[in-house]
């Protein structure tokens, strides 16, 4: 019994804690430049996020109860922000753990080594998580602070933290399994960053709808209480971990049957436990995909299934259908072919199909009246940036491995001998980009377009949308598009491998749009011109100014019809800027690429 025993010990000690992949990260102690970097802009945002607020909180009163109110503040307000870092983070360092291996062609010899296929995987995951739980530790003397002055419980920061965490190893857990079920770095990194978008805001979206709230939760006379996806989704959870919404009593949801009750009465520690499980199923199917035949190139049973339905003549060779390649190939190339891990037919007609349903149900509802004015605005909004946040990842992580790709397929010397220009690959390629999102845009700004019409036709005296905000939707998404193409283009050409342009290239841009938006912020609480004439040169927060002109009110500013009339002209103005402002951004980056070109692709290929 002993020898088996050790053998045991002995086995489980490799498989985690003496895992030859984690201990040779562990050693090195994340000791990189860029990791070092990456530590200290993540501590200086919580501490920037901590100021701010204890500025915008903190009155002339220094008591007791004032100084806890403003410490309780500071605390809800770095917990939001810790997650949604996790949440951007956990997927950086994970998404590519093997996909990187792929990449560096060294995949096939990690294979051959005596590791087991649970070594592989949880050796990938632990050793890109190690660098992700040290950041939540450097953070954790900020949240003590919080303590201090009271206001806020140890059991409060437990689970905070305790949410993060399980993020962490969940979004971890679902990068890896991806990355070992999927060829390649560009279709792991865009699948998951897809699917965690999605998650989080349609999440995040329908928890606000009264329909999924616990009617036990509801306090009397009012109107909305805790969602039922609340032990489902990591903000929900740790809203109700800050008490903003409380969850309902024991004995009052003690019909619903375990473990509906127990989930419902402690929503974080259901979140925890469920995510802790999911990730445990999901590091288990994903051992047994490490060393399937599609890792190999070797034929499998859906292969087998997919050429079974391909075409073939009278003579029973494969065909397909004839394709009309425009002008310019690299743009069609871009734009129709499958060349891009981002442009699957099934993740495009999923998302047209998904925009296109929420939007028919929308219109429907308030067409027939069982939505007010005001709640089909809110939905609106929230569908319309859903798609927007969608298609802007799209956009950057589509164009970031535009010529990554083909440095890594071989292809980008062939490319070079023809007589292509760098004038025309780049053109062509911004093009295709670009024109590869247009159908992706039409289905939000489709959507707001019907409804004002709907509203004209009707005479609504309140109208969901009005038709100038639905007339300046169009040019800024498009120019914002063109913008986050140009942007993963150039990260593209700067950078040597696809993942490092795709963590550059979405990393910039939620940092952008992050600033931006905070600026946006502070225009609201300025003079309603300003905020119209300003709003329209941010990301996100210009699209929900654009569909919701009236909350730019400020004191009396709106209070004639002159005044509303005011907001749509100071709106149009600020579009007309953001186009042009955006649109010289764009040609300027596409002319220092012009130049930059031949140089650059020269020094990538030493």
């Amino acid at each position: 019994m002993r020898p088996i025993l050790t053998d045991m010990a002995v086995s489980l000690w490799r498989l985690l804690p003496g895992n030859p992949i984690v201990v040779r990260v562990v050693q090195g102690g994340s000791k990189r430049t860029q990791h070092f970097w990456v530590r200290t802009l993540y501590l200086l945002v919580l501490l920037f996020v901590m100021l701010v607020t204890w500025l915008q909180f903190s009155g002339a009163s220094n008591s007791l109860g004032d100084l806890a109110k403003t410490s309780t503040s500071i605390f809800e307000w770095i917990s939001i922000l810790q997650l949604a870092m996790i949440c951007f983070l956990a997927p950086v360092f994970t998404a590519g753990a093997i996909s990187q291996e792929k990449d560096a062609e060294t995949f096939n010899v990690l294979l051959t080594t005596p590791l087991t296929n649970a070594q592989i995987v949880l050796g990938s995951l632990m050793s890109r998580l190690f660098f992700v739980i040290m950041l939540l530790l450097s953070g954790l003397p900020i949240f003590c602070i919080t303590m201090l002055y009271g206001g806020v419980t140890s059991h409060q920061i437990f689970l905070s933290f305790g949410i993060a965490g399980c993020t962490a190893i969940l979004t971890g857990s679902l990068a890896i399994m991806i990355s070992i079920m999927r060829v390649g770095t560009r279709g792991a990194v865009f699948s998951f960053y897809m699917g965690i978008a999605l998650f989080l805001l349609a999440g995040l979206a329908a928890g606000t709808w009264s329909t999924t709230h616990v009617p036990e939760s509801i306090p009397p006379g009012g109107t909305e209480g805790m969602s039922f996806l609340a032990p489902l989704h990591p903000l929900l959870a740790l809203n109700v971990a800050l008490n903003w919404t409380p969850p309902p009593e024991a004995a009052a949801v003690d019909h619903y049957g375990w473990p509906i009750n127990a989930m419902l009465t402690s929503p974080p520690a259901a979140y925890m436990a469920i995510t802790v499980w999911a990730s445990l199923l999901m590091v288990v199917l994903a051992t047994f995909f490490v060393r399937r035949g599609a890792r190999l190139g070797e034929p499998t049973w859906w292969s087998r299934l997919w050429h079974r339905w391909v075409r073939t003549n009278a003579d029973g060779e494969r065909t397909r259908r004839v394709r009309h390649v425009w002008s310019n190939p690299v743009a069609w190339r871009e734009a129709v072919t499958r060349a891009s891990a981002a442009s699957s037919n099934l993740v495009r007609y999923s998302y047209l199909a998904g925009g296109t349903t929420a939007a028919l149900l929308l219109l429907v509802s308030y067409g027939g009246g069982r939505l007010t004015a005001a709640d089909a605005r809110n939905w609106m909004t929230a569908i319309v940036l859903i798609e927007f946040i969608t298609v802007m990842l799209m956009a950057a992580n589509t164009a970031a491995t535009a010529i990554t790709r083909e440095r890594e397929a071989g292809t980008m010397e062939l490319l070079l001998s023809t007589p292509l220009t760098s004038r025309y690959i780049i053109w062509g390629k911004l093009r295709g980009l670009v024109s590869f999102t247009v159908p992706l845009l039409a289905v939000p700004a489709m959507t707001v377009l019907l409804a004002a019409i709907h509203d004209l036709l009707i005479g609504a005296p309140k109208p969901v949308v009005s038709l100038t905000s639905a007339l300046l939707l169009p040019p800024l998404l498009l120019v914002y598009s063109a913008f986050a193409c140009m942007l993963g283009l150039h990260m593209s050409l700067k950078s040597k491998r696809s993942v490092q342009a795709v963590l550059a290239s979405v990393g910039i841009l939620i940092v952008v749009a992050f600033g931006l938006g905070l600026c946006a912020f502070g225009f609201l609480n300025a003079a309603g011109p300003l905020a119209a004439l300003l709003g329209p040169l941010t990301f996100v927060t210009a699209i929900w100014m654009v569909l919701n002109p009236g909350e730019l009110a400020s004191g009396t500013w709106l209070a004639s019809t002159w005044s509303v009339v005011s907001v749509h002209v100071f709106l149009s103005i600020g579009a007309v800027l953001g186009v042009g402002l955006y649109g010289a951004i764009v040609a300027g980056t596409y002319r220092s690429m012009i130049t930059n070109f031949d140089m650059i692709v020269r020094k990538q290929s030493r």
